[in-house]
This record gives C-alpha cells, structure tokens and sequence, in this order.
C-alpha cells in the first residue's frame, strides 16, 4: 500500500519523523510524504530525512500564504506533480478541517478518487464563523475516515457533524521505553519533582510551585527542577522567592534533549499542571509519555488528553487545585510502595501503548481499512 502524507508537521519538528519511518518499515508500506519546503521561517532539509529506504520518499512542494497555519495551502502545479510522481493508494493530511489547506487537499482527493483520512488535534468546541463552518462540511464530506489526536478530538468532530469512521491514535510516540528503569525511590531522602515545558500561563507552572511550599511547610524534603523556558521565568522566580522557595527550585532554562532524559530518570515526579484557555488546552503532552518510558510517576491536572494519556484517577488533580496536588505529592513522599506500583504501571503502560511502532501499525490498519472501503465519488 502506498500511503501518501501531507503534513507541514516535519519541517517545524523533525521528531515526529520516528513513526513515518515506522510505517515505511512495515511489510508491503510504502510512503510518500509532502511537505512545505518552508514554513514559519524553516525550511525543508534534506539532512533531515537523509539515508532514508527505498520504502519513504519526500516531496517538498512550495507553498502560497504561508504566515498562518489556517491560510496556506500548497502551490496546485507542484503539489499535482508531487501526487503523480508517487501515485498513492490512500492520504493522509495533517491540517485542522477548517482550514484553505484542507479543502484543497479535500478536492484534490476526490477528484482524483483517493481514499482521503484527515489528522485532527482541535478539541476545543469553539464556534465556527460561517465561512469556517462551510469548510468544515465540505472537508468532511470528502473524508474517508477522521485520526484524532485525542478523545476529545474526536467528540469535537463528532459534533461538528463527521460520521464516518474515526480513531484516536496520537501523532507522537516514544522509540523504546528504558529496558532496565529503576523502580523505586531515586533519592531516598529528598522527593525528586520534575516539570518540563514551556514557561506560559496556560502550562500553570504556578500551581506546581504553590504545591511545593506546601510540602515544605510540612516539613517534606523535596526539590523540584524545572526544565524550559518562556515568557514567565521572570513572573515565576518572583513567585518562587515570595513562597521562599528557592533553596527547593531550580530553574534550569532549555536544555538538550537528552538531559530532559536524564532528569527524568533522576526524577521521582514529573508534573504536568496545564491549565485551559479559551483557544487551548493540552492536546497531548508527550512528556508525560517520555516520563513514562523511565518509569517517572506522571502526575497532571485534569485538562485536555493529560487524564486519558496518564490513565489513572488517583495521579490527578483540578486546574489550579495546588492543596490536592500537595496532597498527592506527599503521599508519594510518603508511601514508597505506592509510588513503586505507579512507576510499574506507567511504564507498562508506554510500552503497551505509546510506542512508535505499535502507533504506525495502528495507523496503517486504519488506512487500510479505508482503502478496501468503496471509492468516493468526485
């Protein structure tokens, strides 16, 4: 089967590369990926997808209105080209349905009958303008099939009227989960907290340090680092030296990936407090599923995918609730056994499903499904 995807995901973030060069990998998939060759100020590199198989070939095609991601859609004669050239089977285009891209993406499927699934990740029930709506119908109407990010991707598109067929499979996994993690406490005498992300009100890094002057008024050693950066560094190391705090912080700023590896391995907790916006709310957040992967107890508000990807009542909390996740920080602390049983189940739980391979098999399933389906009709 020759699977054909567009996708302006992997110029901004070569790291979702892992899973195509899964599917490629299984037998009888062959794939063919269209990508912007620039956008938001990166541009296609060959290095990127160099000493690739014979099974993946890259098509980079110009694209026009490329400042929003809403609005760009590819340049027709290259991206008609690009479609020739690989001859696919079935597509699959990552683009929200509301957008420019996705329509002509949409037309360009069907009139050429090729069974066509969009990637979705929008799981905010927001209201459509008109325009937006009518898009919205005429991309469904052309979808074979719908992959959302996440449940609540898939009830958003539900809602907005889809009625084929539909899964949720994440667009990102993990390559391995550590072989040998260890299980237990990493630091017997100081419970070891971890955060990474971007430091943005909505990721509610706040809450997490409110919760750790909790747990030092009770007398709990503990250090908390916190990976990233972002507009309010500054706003949170005041808060850190008003809660008097910065003994028990550290703010490490962007660092490479594989010290955030590092870390999380040294790390007993790694919280992930993320709060809802209007436009926003966590669609995934991989580093839970990267805590995970080294047997780290992944702990997180109840927003957006966080609960679905953690997949366990007891290591969650309300948004902005920092009593509750002092609670569950101290009984962590506290109870070394059940802090050993969350570390055993959350990194079955990555291995079970979270890894690369098993999602790009779950992903060609279901575009094969939709290929022996009947052919739409232009």
């Amino acid at each position: 089967m020759r699977v054909g995807i567009i996708s302006h995901s992997y110029v901004l973030q070569p790291g979702y590369l892992p899973v195509l060069l899964s599917m490629a990998a299984l037998p009888g998939v062959e794939i063919g990926l269209i990508t912007p060759n620039q956008y938001l100020g990166c541009t296609y590199s060959a290095k990127t997808f160099a000493n690739l198989d014979s099974s993946f070939q890259v098509f980079p095609v110009a694209i026009r209105m490329g400042k929003r991601q809403g609005t760009f859609h590819y340049k027709a004669a290259e991206l008609h080209r690009a479609l020739d050239a690989f001859q696919p089977d079935v597509l699959l285009h990552d683009q929200e349905v509301y957008t420019l891209g996705a329509a002509q993406i949409a037309r360009v499927a069907s009139s050429r009958s090729i069974p066509l699934a969009m990637f979705v990740w929008e799981n905010i029930p927001r209201k459509l303008s008109l325009p937006r709506r009518r898009l919205v119908r005429f991309v469904m109407e052309r979808c074979a099939g719908l992959i959302a990010g996440s449940s609540g991707a898939a009830t958003v598109h539900r809602d907005w009227g889809f009625k084929g067929p539909m899964q949720v499979i994440p667009q990102m996994g993990i390559p391995a989960v550590d072989p040998e993690p260890h299980f237990g406490r990493r630091d017997p005498g100081c419970l070891q907290i971890t955060f990474a992300g971007r430091l943005v009100p909505e990721k509610g890094v706040d809450c997490l340090l409110k919760a750790v002057a909790r747990l030092h008024a009770c007398k709990v050693p503990l250090h908390c680092t916190i990976m990233g950066d972002g507009p309010e560094r500054s706003k949170l190391q005041q808060l850190t030296r008003f809660l008097d705090i910065t003994a028990q912080v550290t703010m490490l700023g962007s660092i490479p990936l594989r010290d955030v590896a590092r870390q999380l391995q040294r790390s007993d907790v790694l919280v992930l407090p993320s709060r809802r916006t209007k436009v926003w709310e966590e669609q995934f957040g991989r580093i839970l599923v990267e805590a995970m992967a080294q047997a780290t107890v992944t702990v997180g508000s109840k927003t957006g995918a966080i609960p679905e990807v953690i997949g366990s009542e007891s290591l969650l909390f309300d948004e902005d609730d920092d009593q509750t996740l002092a609670e569950l920080l101290i009984e962590l602390a506290s109870d070394s056994g059940l802090l050993e049983a969350h570390q055993r189940a959350l990194w079955q739980r990555a291995s079970d499903y979270y890894l690369n391979d098993f999602m790009a098999k779950r992903r060609i399933e279901f575009l094969s499904r939709l290929r022996s389906a009947q052919p739409l009709k232009s």
